[in-house]
């Protein structure tokens, strides 16, 4: 084959790439290297297709060859850097996307490159650097929307409360928005309602309703009829909520069929009331146990014992799951300390790990929330991972020790022991990545110490 018929093949191979025909152009490449084994740009493509049918290690194998070939293709180092971080191997993937921006700093995808350092500083807690880099791709690429999310994440994380609420309104325009309904209805500014209708529309994870339902109070204050709308798991909780008219139910994609003159999602009030560290709504409890629900659990505990709920694992298709939930096994070492009672109010697959007749397990009786604040009410501590039944013991007022791995949630700031959310909560954070047993020593002489002082 001829160089021109090298070159007409490459051409063909990359349509065929660029339309989505991976296979035709994966034959086409590997011809063209039967041909021409020092082809780099045939090489890199490579490369770039076995990334994307998943055999990462191939990619990163012929992706090497095409920068021997062509040690200065920027391209090259960004597309290694994205196999490398497919493997997890993120400092392998750092160096790679810190070299292609070295080579040229507005290369084509420049801006993925700092996206993804981004990412890679906010897992290693270097939060101003993280920032660094989310300013960059928005430089390069103004309609990147998942850059100003995630820039607001880092802001709200060092409680730049301003600045990180305005850039949490972009979860409506990522790649995958928030809530994609069309609600044909004005969106509330915060203005005086006048008694017109507003529609809070609930959003993200139950314990998100919870931590952000305490603004429904000061939505009222503005002179409307509050309508919220909320998941039925949470619905006889919120009965008791001030501020409400009605309560709808959620249903996933559907828009809600009552009237309405305004709408607000509920994570969006935290921005249109301007909250800062210093006037955060704190007024605990916003949230009430049913008096004849905590009755009807009283009676499972009959003991004077110091009674303890526990939770070790939230949802599992959480994204970041995989680090803030931990094990039954790891509870166990606080079952041994004299004058302690565990009580689990772990739901969900994860409640078959308990495998220890002394712990109370309430877990069958619990059809929703309400019943939790019902069991949680008769308690005397709760300790759990950073999970919705943290937040429901802290807008409850009940005492709560919230257990952090290492890279955990905006809301809990950095390295403090306390929460602005909750004044009830303590704060038990990782050292270290993975590191729970340095969390649950410190849990366990804090128990102790309380126990002693009892």
């Amino acid at each position: 084959m001829a160089e021109l018929s090298l070159n007409d093949a490459l051409k063909l191979a990359v349509k065929s790439h660029t339309e989505g025909k991976l296979q035709q152009a994966e034959y086409l490449y590997r011809k063209i290297l039967e041909i021409n084994p020092n082809n780099a740009n045939a090489l890199h493509l490579f490369g770039v297709i076995a990334h994307q049918m998943g055999r990462h290690e191939e990619s990163i194998k012929y992706i090497k060859k095409a920068i021997k070939l062509n040690p200065n293709a920027a391209f090259y180092y960004g597309n290694l850097a994205m196999a490398y971080d497919s493997l997890g191997k993120e400092e392998e993937s750092a160096s790679n996307f810190i070299r292609a921006l070295e080579i040229d700093p507005k290369y084509d995808k420049a801006y993925l490159a700092h996206y993804n350092l981004s990412v890679f500083y906010m897992d290693k807690r270097k939060i101003n650097e993280a920032i660094e880099h989310y300013n960059k791709a928005i430089e390069l690429n103004g309609d990147f929307f998942d850059a100003y999310w995630n820039r607001g994440l880092a802001l709200l994380l060092l409680g730049r409360f301003k600045e990180g609420f305005e850039g949490y309104e972009y979860r409506f325009k990522k790649e995958d928005p928030s809530d994609s309904r069309i609600f044909g209805k004005p969106k509330w500014d915060g203005s005086s309602l006048n008694g017109k209708r507003i529609l809070i529309l609930s959003e993200q994870g139950f314990g998100d309703n919870i931590n952000f339902a305490r603004y429904a109070s000061l939505v009222k204050d503005r002179g409307g009829y509050v309508i919220l709308e909320c998941k039925k798991e949470l619905r006889r909780l919120f009965e008791n909520l001030k501020g409400l008219d009605k309560i709808i139910l959620k249903e996933k994609g559907i828009m809600p069929n009552i009237e309405f003159d305004f709408y607000i999602h509920l994570m969006s009030l935290p921005r249109i009331f301007d909250t800062s560290l210093n006037n955060i709504p704190n007024t605990s409890p916003y949230l009430r146990a049913d008096f004849e629900l905590v009755k009807k659990f009283k009676e499972k505990f009959n003991s004077n014992n110091f009674k303890i709920g526990i939770v070790w694992a939230g949802n599992p298709n959480q994204e970041n799951d995989k680090n803030r939930s931990t094990t039954f096994e790891k509870f166990k070492v606080l079952k041994e300390i004299p004058g302690s009672e565990l009580v689990s109010l772990q739901v969900g697959k994860a409640s078959c790990q308990l495998n220890d007749l002394s712990v109370i397990d309430v877990s069958n009786e619990i059809t929703d929330f309400a019943d939790t604040a019902a069991v949680i009410a008769n308690l005397d501590l709760v300790i759990s991972v950073d999970t919705s039944v943290a937040h429901l013991a802290g807008a409850t007022g009940k005492p709560i020790w919230m257990l952090l791995s290492y890279v955990h949630d905006l809301r809990w700031m950095l390295d403090r022991r306390d929460s602005v959310w909750y004044d009830s909560m303590k704060l038990f954070r990782q050292p270290k990545l993975g590191d729970w047993d340095s969390v649950f020593n410190d849990v366990s002489n804090e128990l102790k110490n309380l126990l002693r002082s009892r």
